[in-house]
């Protein structure tokens, strides 16, 4: 057999979706050598996961990608809220977040679309994919990972690495031999997807259509070109063992809805089981997983992806700074202790609201039916709601809780742990078009002269505002905002000796 040299980097990435590539991404902005294995020849050419919110839309302009995924997707300006074939609730939804991110809105996007948009700026610069490259395990030696892999031509190679990061999905080989298990329920009903193209009279807008009906949903998210939807439903009475095809439920579709539709062309269906789960760890020393192989997620809220996306985003940069030698191997249990928290919180959430929607409680189903349209119109229409609510949907509302990367402190609302709220100058900038580059933050807000700060040899950037927003800081000044490279917040005070502790502490 032909010797195969071992095969040397800093991360290897086992899995190409969105989560894979956004971590690749993100390390290439560090300058972190990395290998990507994937056991598909391509990207996916279905639609899978559709909607990109908010939070996300701000990692990609980071990078330069929002407004490609922008003019490759679909704003969703409007809700629609059906029952017994009877519009209840029409309500504006194109600028829900306004003000409070520089994306106001959800972005609906056909998980083929984003995984070509991070492709090809991999490709963009000179960074490729392992296509055809499966997983088969991993051992650490002293400070070292060894990753087995089979190549594309079935071959066995092996990578030597610093770090492993599991982004293969549900079913992660990494998670597997990790010794992780998802735990967590499944919902007992079966549930469909359907990528269609339609005429309709009711169904023909760039806007959201749910309609409601006992002990069920259907809904249309519009997608990108003209009468075309995605379709996600609760398939009636299913057999499991029966393998459905759209056609067997397109009268049930008809029936359901009540409003008139023709289907012209099928692009994708599938029936599915949802499940709702998550580990107890996301990582140790050398072996990380996120996304899907760390955390499953019900349809509600188009969260699943999203949170993948954010999760590469808080592992990358305290993998980066680790391997550089500027922070100390401790703050990676942050990760875990971070994003484990997250999805917690995130599956409740959708749990509840999944319930809900799919009306299997009958006081749910009295209030879904009755009395949700009109909640859902006054709600979306009060500003203070609305502030409510787009934060927890568009993921921009996360919070940490206090820990080696965040002080206890806070400024009126403005809590360390959050997200740099959003917030734009008389000039007409925002504040996140300071806030680009992967380093640590210093904000001095105030007419005085900040203090002098000595980060060694951590990289940070200082900038210093005279302009301060009173909605968010009232009348307090002089006052700094330290952020991390994910631009959350890990201190806001201003006591500038907590900043400096803060370094000495995470120095390597």
């Amino acid at each position: 057999m032909e010797f195969q040299q071992v095969l040397k980097t800093e991360v290897v990435i086992v899995g190409a979706g969105p989560t894979g590539l956004s971590m690749a991404v993100q390390l290439l902005r560090y300058n972190i050598d990395f290998i990507i294995l994937e056991k598909s020849e391509k990207t996916t050419p279905l639609s899978k996961a559709l909607v990109v919110q908010a939070r996300s839309l701000e990692i990609f302009q980071e990078i330069g990608l929002a407004e490609k995924a922008i003019e490759e997707g679909q704003i969703t300006t409007g809700l629609n809220m059906f029952y017994k074939s009877k519009l209840r609730a029409k309500v504006n939804i194109n600028k829900l977040g306004e003000g409070l991110s520089q994306f106001p809105y959800a972005l609906s996007l056909e998980q083929s679309k984003t995984e070509t948009l991070l492709v090809d700026y991999l490709k963009e610069n000179n960074r490729t994919i392992r296509w055809k490259s499966e997983f088969k395990g991993y051992e650490q030696v002293d400070s070292r990972i060894i990753v087995s892999f089979n190549d594309e031509t079935g071959q066995e190679r092996k990578i030597e690495a610093q770090y492993l990061v599991g982004c293969d999905g549900a079913s992660s080989m990494v998670r597997h031999k990790m010794g992780l298990e998802l735990k967590g329920d499944t919902v007992p009903r079966m549930f469909y997807v359907a990528d269609v193209k339609l005429k309709s009279s009711v169904i023909n807008k760039s806007e959201l259509f749910m309609f409601l009906f006992k002990k069920g949903f259907i809904l249309f998210f519009p997608m990108e070109g003209e009468g075309h939807y995605r379709i996600v439903g609760i398939l009636p009475e299913a057999d499991e063992n029966k393998e459905y095809k759209f056609e067997d439920i397109e009268p049930s579709i008809k029936q359901q809805i009540g409003v008139s539709v023709d289907f012209e062309e099928l692009g994708w269906f599938s029936s599915y089981k949802v499940h709702s789960r998550k580990t107890d760890s996301f990582g140790n020393e050398r072996c990380y997983i996120a996304g899907d192989a760390a955390h499953i997620h019900t349809p509600a809220g188009g969260q699943g992806m999203n949170t993948g996306i954010q999760d590469a985003y808080n592992l990358a940069w305290k993998l980066a700074f680790v391997i550089k030698g500027e922070l100390n191997p401790e703050i990676l249990k942050t990760y875990s202790i971070e994003r484990e928290e997250n999805a917690k919180k995130l599956l409740e959430t959708t749990d509840k609201l999944f319930d809900a929607m799919a009306g299997e409680n009958s006081f749910w189903n009295f209030i879904r039916l009755n009395i949700l349209p009109v909640i859902v119109h006054l709600v979306t229409q009060n500003p203070i709601a609305k502030k409510w609510i787009f934060p927890l949907i568009s993921e921009t509302g996360i919070r940490y809780k206090e820990n080696g990367l965040i002080i206890s402190s806070t400024i009126r609302k403005v809590k360390a742990g959050n997200r740099m709220p959003y917030f734009t100058f008389p000039h007409g900038d925002n504040i996140f078009d300071y806030l680009k580059e992967p380093v640590f933050k210093l904000l001095f807000f105030g007419q005085n002269k900040p203090e002098e700060l000595n980060t060694r040899k951590i990289k940070t950037v200082k900038h210093s505002f005279q302009y301060i927003p009173k909605a968010l800081f009232g009348n307090h000044a002089d006052f700094y905002i330290l952020l991390r490279p994910d631009n959350h917040i890990s201190y806001i005070g201003k006591d500038i000796r907590q900043c400096r502790d803060f370094f000495s502490r995470l120095n390597a």
